[in-house]
């Protein structure tokens, strides 16, 4: 005599099958939101990446003079006079923090370096005279030495990543004494 067949088997295997599907779907998802992550953070690491190569083009390039350089507040001499580019001095905002210090201000007055690869523009930085110090301790005190006075710069610079709204902002404070 035949059993008759009520198709629970076949049952259990869709609510098997939907199971995996939507396991299928979420592991997905999951790996498309970890690969735009990865993206997103290679993006800022060349961006940072690219800012740090200007900041050490512009302490490359100080290292090179041996007389103060001159600056100007339009940044002509390449160095710019402290804090000369802030539009509001009296809204307690740094220069950089300013809306309208976008990329097109950065490509105007910024001093750009070439051959970095991979990124939608290449970086530029803004070198200011922050500081001459004339006085003050040093290492050569008691033995005659003559104290020199050293002359504080501030870089500020700014490098993109492939994608040309990821920006990163880098500031440096080098010191130098000049003949």
């Amino acid at each position: 005599m035949p059993r008759r067949q009520r198709g629970a088997i076949l049952v259990f295997c869709l609510v098997f099958l939907g199971i995996l599907t939507v396991m299928g779907t979420s592991g997905m998802e999951t790996t498309i939101l970890e690969e735009r992550m990865s993206s997103n953070m290679r993006d800022y690491n060349l961006a940072f990446q690219s800012a740090e190569s200007a900041l050490k083009n512009a302490e490359a390039w100080l290292v090179t003079q041996t007389t103060l350089p001159v600056v100007s507040s339009d940044g002509s001499t390449t160095v710019w006079s402290e804090d000369s580019m802030d539009p509001s001095a009296t809204d307690g905002k740094y220069w950089w923090d300013h809306g309208n210090i976008d990329a097109a201000w950065w490509n105007a007055n910024g001093d750009a370096i070439a051959g970095v690869a991979d990124v939608a523009a290449q970086p530029v930085y803004v070198i200011e005279q922050y500081r001459t110090v004339t006085s003050g301790n040093s290492l050569g005190i008691g033995g005659g030495a003559t104290p020199q006075s050293r002359t504080f710069h501030r870089i500020t610079a700014r490098g993109v990543g492939v994608n040309a709204n990821t920006a990163v902002r880098l500031q440096a404070t080098f010191v130098q004494s000049y003949n």
